[in-house]
C-alpha cells in the first residue's frame, strides 16, 4: 500500500507550514514541509535514520488531524540516459588544475574569515550578477540537503521551509542518485563532506561534470576547519563553505545569495 499511495498537504497543512510558530511540534512540522505528493518510500529516502513504524505513526497523526491527504502516487520519471546521475556517480573525478587551485586561494584570501567557536567560516563565495530562475519555473526554489546528520537535516530543512524553500534530503549513494535524478532538478545543493558511502569531495567533482548540476550552486557544510579543506572544496567547484555548527539562518542567507536573491 505504501508504494501505491502518496501524501499531499491539505490547505490546513499548507497554512501550518506557513505559520510561525504554528501548532505542530518541530519534528512533525518538518516532516509536513517535506511532503509534496510523497510516498512513504520517498519520505524514508529523505529521512533514512527514521524508523518506518515511527514515520507511519507520524503520517497517521498528520492525516487524522487534517494536515495531509492521500493522493495517487505519480509514476517515477525515467531520466535521460545522458543525464542519469547513476552514470556519473562512479566516474573518475577530474583533479582541479593548478589554475583552479590558485583561483581558490585567491578567492579565499579575499574573503573575511573568522575563527569563532564555530570554527573557520566562509559565508559566501560566488554571487551571480542576476537572479537565477528556479528549474520549476515561478518563484519556488528547491534545496537538496545531502547530509547523514539527521538532526542537522531537520533543523536546516525547517529553517528553509520557513524561508519558503522546498526541501529534499539524501545521505547514502542510492538516495543521492535518486534525488539528483528527480525532476525538476534542485536549484541549490547544501552538502556535508562526510557521507556514509560517498566521498564528499568526489561527489562535488562529479556534480561539476554533470550537464545540469555543473552550474547549480553548492554550499559545503563541513566539520573541518583547515585552510586546505576550504581551498580543496572551492577548487572542486563549491559556491560556499560553512563550518558546523552554524545558525540555520546563516545557511538560508548563503543559499539566497548564491541564487542572486
Amino acid at each position: 500500500m505504501a508504494n501505491e499511495i502518496a501524501y499531499a498537504k491539505t490547505a490546513t497543512g499548507k497554512a501550518e507550514v506557513a505559520a510561525q510558530p504554528g501548532k505542530l511540534p518541530t519534528g512533525l512540522k518538518t516532516l509536513l514541509g517535506m511532503i509534496e505528493n510523497s510516498t512513504v518510500a520517498q519520505l524514508l529516502g529523505k529521512l533514512p535514520q527514521v524508523q518506518p513504524d515511527k514515520l507511519n505513526a507520524a503520517l497517521d497523526r498528520l492525516f487524522v488531524d487534517g494536515y495531509i491527504e492521500i493522493v495517487p502516487a505519480a509514476a517515477p520519471a525515467t531520466p535521460d540516459a545522458g543525464l542519469d546521475f547513476a552514470n556519473f556517480i562512479n566516474r573518475p573525478v577530474k583533479v582541479p588544475t593548478i589554475q583552479q587551485i590558485q583561483q581558490a586561494e585567491t578567492t579565499l584570501s579575499g574573503i573575511t574569515a573568522s575563527r569563532k567557536k564555530a570554527g573557520y567560516y566562509v559565508h559566501i563565495v560566488n554571487r551571480p550578477e542576476k537572479r537565477i530562475s528556479p528549474h520549476a519555473g515561478g518563484d519556488k526554489y528547491t534545496v537538496l540537503i545531502i547530509d547523514a546528520d539527521q538532526a542537522n537535516v531537520l533543523v536546516v530543512a525547517r529553517a528553509l521551509m520557513l524561508a519558503k524553500f522546498e526541501t529534499r534530503a539524501a545521505a547514502r549513494q542510492e538516495e543521492i542518485v535518486e534525488q539528483l535524478n528527480k525532476q525538476p532538478p534542485a536549484d541549490v545543493i547544501a552538502m556535508d563532506m562526510v557521507l556514509p558511502d560517498v566521498i564528499g569531495l568526489e561527489l562535488l567533482g562529479r556534480l561539476r561534470d554533470h550537464p545540469v548540476y555543473k552550474s547549480v550552486p553548492v554550499i559545503v557544510m563541513a566539520g573541518k576547519v583547515e585552510h586546505d579543506d576550504v581551498v580543496a572544496a572551492l577548487a572542486y567547484g563549491a559556491s560556499g563553505y560553512m563550518t558546523k555548527p552554524f545558525k540555520p539562518e546563516a545557511l538560508v542567507d548563503s543559499i539566497s545569495a548564491t541564487l542572486g536573491l
